[in-house]
């Protein structure tokens, strides 16, 4: 009963009531700040299962001639990036490319992983072929300079057609 002898005084119920208000008002910033930080994670954080470390990666997917491949010239690109001036525009379209190429690669990844013994030979056959066709894009129109629009369209192409393979 001494209970409710805390709202027989009016500023007892009116502290109750603003501290139930402020700790609704935390919870919804809280819920606004987390839905608010996952929706700027990359695609592939945030569309994708967790991909798993290079160390728990199936060897028959990861030891494929394509996806190595991709993994050659993923560092063959940050070693380019490397030797850019940090805060120019090539560095910053060459970043912003590798983690287009990075989402290419983990589509790639789940495909291959989900796809039936089969039909991934065929897969294998057509991803091997993009990702030459890439290679091959990536040693024309990377040079010393990637700012000329012709480049940097040429690269994307080739990579919009490696994501067409696999239907990402």
């Amino acid at each position: 009963m001494r209970f409710l002898l805390a709202f027989e005084n009016p500023w007892c119920l009116f502290s109750l009531l603003l501290t139930i208000a402020l700790l609704l008002i935390a919870a919804a910033l809280l819920s606004y700040s987390r839905s608010r930080s996952r929706s700027m994670l990359p695609r592939s954080e945030r569309d994708r299962v967790p991909q798993p470390s290079l160390d728990l990666r199936q060897p028959e997917i990861t030891a494929t001639a394509p996806y190595e491949a991709l993994l050659v010239i993923q560092e063959r690109l940050a070693d380019m990036q490397r030797h850019l001036p940090a805060h120019s525009e090539d560095a910053r379209w060459l970043e912003g490319y590798r983690n287009d190429l990075r989402n290419v690669m983990d589509d790639v990844y789940w495909e291959l992983y989900h796809t039936s013994e089969e039909a991934r030979q065929a897969l294998l056959a057509r991803l091997d072929r993009e990702v030459a066709q890439l290679n091959q894009t990536i040693g024309a129109h990377i040079s010393a300079r990637i700012s000329r629009d012709a480049d940097r369209t040429a690269l994307r192409t080739q990579l919009d057609r490696l994501r067409d393979v696999t239907g990402g």
